[in-house]
């Protein structure tokens, strides 16, 4: 049913006279006329009785008044919210992020609920192989990811990242290490991240080790970074973690920087452009411009 017939006989209703209600609709009287016939013939109702007194409601007018004023009012809030997700001020936005991006993707998603607080946005931790996939989807819109990403993804980059050895607090000369001393790794119980949590910081470890001839002693794998931790922390061996997890690392762990060939890769925010989506386009300008 059309919306605009039943907003004519609400403001009829409303006004009881014909001119100011047509006035108010910015129609001609006999237009406004038209429109209450042709709701009387699609509703096999008389709504209206017109004598000396103006527009009087019938029995029936006014048993679907109340009906026809929510379902007005109904339209007209879905045209407002369709008109500021078109703007990008209302809707969702799903977000992914890695361990890339721990550090980097809450902090841009809090300041811009900040700007935008009638938005709704998800924000999921998951591998950068999934991000890739629901971005394609469409079931992300944006995805904080280290680089590089294939097309016909694109996206921004934000900050470089750096492998650091995550070990008991003091079990480390304060000064740390330097690329002569890494036989230390090799000789102490080592934690390993398993591969489908973060395939690319897998991968880079992996290069990272094989560069420096380093054969780690495995004694532990876990897919959860913060398990790791607590791992280190409660002394069953050592691990190499991105410098970001420090946010998130418990206290009574050190974290040493690693130098030198695969120790750092960059990280970005990604998209697909092949989806329209102003609100998307709202968060990456956000970014882009700050």
């Amino acid at each position: 049913m059309d919306t605009q017939l039943l907003r004519a006989f609400v403001l009829l209703a409303e006004t009881q006279n014909y001119r100011e209600a047509s006035q108010r609709l910015f129609i001609t009287q006999p237009a406004l006329s038209k429109k209450i016939k042709l709701l009387e013939s699609e509703l096999g109702l008389t709504l209206f009785v017109r004598g000396r007194h103006g527009a009087q409601l019938t029995h029936a007018g006014e048993s679907l008044l109340d009906q026809a004023r929510q379902l007005v009012e109904g339209a007209e809030a879905l045209q407002h919210n369709a008109q500021d997700m078109a703007k990008g001020t209302k809707g969702n936005l799903s977000i992914g992020f890695g361990i890339s991006g721990i550090k980097i993707a809450p902090a841009w998603v809090a300041r811009f609920r900040r700007a935008y607080p009638d938005v709704i946005v998800s924000l999921e931790d998951i591998s950068s192989v999934q991000q890739t996939a629901q971005l394609l989807s469409g079931k992300l819109q944006l995805a904080f990811i280290r680089m590089p990403v294939e097309p016909p993804l694109i996206g921004l980059k934000l900050i470089s990242e750096s492998l650091v050895l995550a070990v008991k607090k003091k079990s480390v000369p304060a000064n740390g290490l330097n690329s002569q001393d890494y036989r230390f790794i090799a000789s102490q119980p080592f934690i390993q991240l398993s591969a489908e949590k973060g395939p690319g910081l897998y991968r880079q470890i992996e290069q990272f080790l094989q560069f420096n001839h380093i054969v780690p002693n495995i004694v532990q794998r876990t897919r959860d970074l913060q398990t790791l931790l607590a791992l280190v922390v409660a002394g069953v061996g050592i691990a190499i973690v991105p410098e970001s997890t420090v946010y998130i690392a418990p206290e009574g762990i050190d974290m040493i920087p690693l130098e030198g060939p695969y120790a750092s890769w960059d990280t970005g925010m990604f998209w697909n452009p092949a989806l329209a989506d102003p609100l998307r386009d709202l968060f990456i300008g956000m970014v882009h411009n700050e």
